[in-house]
């Protein structure tokens, strides 16, 4: 039996989870093979949603790649980690990379729920 939420090739990838447009600072450090990390890079997501982001920057990021992520959303900081799922270059030269969320909590996980339901369904804060 074929998994429903399995890409097929040549169809628009099936997302989990919805997402939004949005444009938050995200700071993000590549793990490096030795356990360690990177510096701390900053850029702009260009989508968000409850299992990953994409930002655009004027690099690529490597396929498979981890990252440990920091997006700023309001007045919360929701901290994550990822795995980078694809890399596509734009027009203008710049990478977009998206990033899937391996680990985040529920409370982050929340912090983005409240997000996307205020967005979508002008639900007003609390």
């Amino acid at each position: 039996m074929n998994d429903p939420l399995q890409n097929t090739p040549g169809q628009a990838p099936v997302r989990r989870y919805p997402r939004m447009v949005a444009e938050y600072v995200v700071a993000y450090r590549r793990r490096l093979p030795d356990g360690t990390e990177g510096p701390q890079q900053l850029a702009k997501t260009r989508t968000l949603g409850l299992g990953g982001l994409m930002f655009e920057i004027d690099q690529s990021l490597t396929q498979g790649e981890n990252l440990r992520l920091e997006v700023v959303v309001g007045e919360n900081t929701v901290r994550a980690s990822g795995v980078v799922v694809y890399t596509d270059r734009r027009p203008d030269g710049n990478w977009q990379n998206g990033v899937q969320f391996t680990e985040i909590s529920e409370d982050d996980r929340d912090v983005l729920l409240g997000t996307y339901l205020q967005r979508e369904y002008r639900i007003p804060p609390a």
